[in-house]
């Protein structure tokens, strides 16, 4: 007997039993619903990562960050700049005296302004206008896009070359604050807005990026301590004395160092060679090596951030998996039960197949084909609805991810996550299969003349 006309006979025999059939069907549809579900998830999610961190160059870099009171100096950038295998160096200063960010009626808050060397070391994703660049050095920013779309309603192009004021907080005593907004007793201030131009939009989440030089120069701290008169007092290096105030100037990042930096290596392959001179030459601590309390400073490898993230990924999707397997085990005894069903009531018709010249081996095959046909149909059933759902969320999905900073769209969903799930049917069919033997091997035992005469 041709496999086709095998086909034709087990599409038959479901149609005969459809209430069996649809159950069975079901619960096949509902295990493989959720396995492409999970594998279309864990798919998409592990390339986005992957993706994010290769186009930004976190996949290639080293963040250092002091422990304490030690900061990282220029002599300290200088020798790390040298080292074999480093392509940049950026420090990182931190704009902590920014509490929201205006343009027109709309207001932002909530989020990180620092200052960053525009050389590279961070790979900016431009969603609109143009990345900073080394010659950038006043109040020019990149703002994310989250940021631009509360400030935009959802039209971050049109920020482009606009000018958004920064509001600072109490404690800004930077070069832009006014001596008589300032109780310099209490080192309180009134908040005031700094403008500032936007040249571009990048792909971050809730940060606005500064040129490195405006950083430093607003890192500044300006004091005044009014006296009577200037007589007698000789200039410091940080101190000068004007209309009857002493002006005193400190600048944290200048007079101490960065409290943060980032590496960037040439290559994947040049990162363990610089970890190993970060912890023999400048007294530093891989953050991974739980084991080790000494070191100046810490250092994080964006290879091992990556691992671990896609570690953890991958635990939660075995778990979830594991619950999809569970519903695929379900499936198959209730394969197995319609098959049994089904030699059950098909005895007369095996002992008739048997009597006009069927072998065993046609008859296995019969409940065989009619026992995959049912795992493959619910496959194709299970795609097709995990397809429709996914699809359907794929906008939302793709929001929720891209506001976690790894941003994703529907054709990522479906080139790497559904269209490699399909392999679901073939596992479905291969159950149906497996789930048949048995019953296929019964109904092929029978003897011909005893199943002629069952009732």
């Amino acid at each position: 007997m041709k496999l086709r006309d095998q086909l034709v006979m087990a599409r038959r025999n479901l149609k005969r039993a459809k209430g069996r059939t649809r159950l069975t069907l079901v619960s096949i549809v509902i295990g493989s619903f959720a396995v492409i579900c999970v594998l279309t998830i864990t798919f998409t999610a592990n390339k986005a990562m992957s993706d994010y961190f290769e186009k930004t160059g976190l996949l290639y870099s080293v963040d250092v960050s002091t422990t304490g009171s030690k900061m990282i100096d220029t002599a300290t950038i200088d020798k790390i700049k040298v080292l074999p295998g480093v392509a940049s160096v950026s420090p990182d200063v931190n704009m902590w005296f920014f509490e929201s960010v205006k343009y027109g009626d709309k207001a932002a808050n909530s989020f990180q302004s620092h200052a960053q060397s525009a050389n590279g070391t961070t790979k900016q994703i431009i969603v609109a206008g143009r990345d900073l660049t080394e010659a950038d050095t006043g109040p020019m920013v990149l703002v994310s896009k989250d940021i631009a779309n509360v400030l935009t309603n959802n039209n971050p192009s049109a920020l482009i070359n606009q000018q958004i004021l920064m509001v600072t907080n109490s404690n800004y005593l930077g070069p832009e604050q006014k001596r008589e907004n300032c109780d310099y007793q209490k080192n309180v201030c009134k908040s005031i807005e700094i403008p500032a131009t936007v040249v571009g939009v990048n792909d971050g989440q809730r940060s606005i990026l500064f040129p490195l030089q405006y950083g430093i120069d607003q890192s500044s701290m300006i004091f005044y301590n009014k006296v009577p008169d200037c007589r007698g007092f000789q200039p410091q290096n940080n101190a000068r004395c004007e209309n009857g105030y002493i002006i005193d100037t400190h600048n944290d990042v200048l007079d101490r160092g960065y409290g943060q930096l980032r590496i960037r290596a040439q290559s994947g392959d040049a990162i363990p060679s610089i970890a190993a001179a970060l912890t023999s030459q400048f007294n530093m601590r891989n953050q991974s090596d739980l084991a080790t309390t000494a070191g100046d400073f810490t250092f994080q490898i964006g290879q091992d951030i990556l691992k671990e993230a896609l570690k953890a990924f991958r635990v939660v999707s075995l778990g979830l998996l594991a619950i999809g397997g569970i519903s695929l085990l379900v499936s198959a005894i209730g394969v197995i039960n319609t098959m049994l069903m089904a030699t059950l009531e098909r005895t007369r018709e095996i002992g008739v197949m048997r009597a006009i010249g069927a072998t065993n081996r046609d008859v296995k095959r019969i409940f065989t084909v009619e026992a995959a046909l049912l795992g493959f149909m619910g496959g194709v059933w299970g795609l097709l609805f995990a397809s429709a759902i996914i699809i359907g969320l794929g906008t939302k999905f793709a929001t929720q991810l891209g506001n976690s900073g790894v941003p994703i769209d529907v054709p990522t969903l479906i080139t790497t996550g559904l269209i490699p799930s399909s392999i679901v049917i073939v596992l479905t069919t291969v159950i149906g299969i497996l789930s048949g033997v048995l019953p296929a091997r019964r109904a092929a035992r029978k003897d011909p003349v005893e199943s002629l005469r069952y009732e």
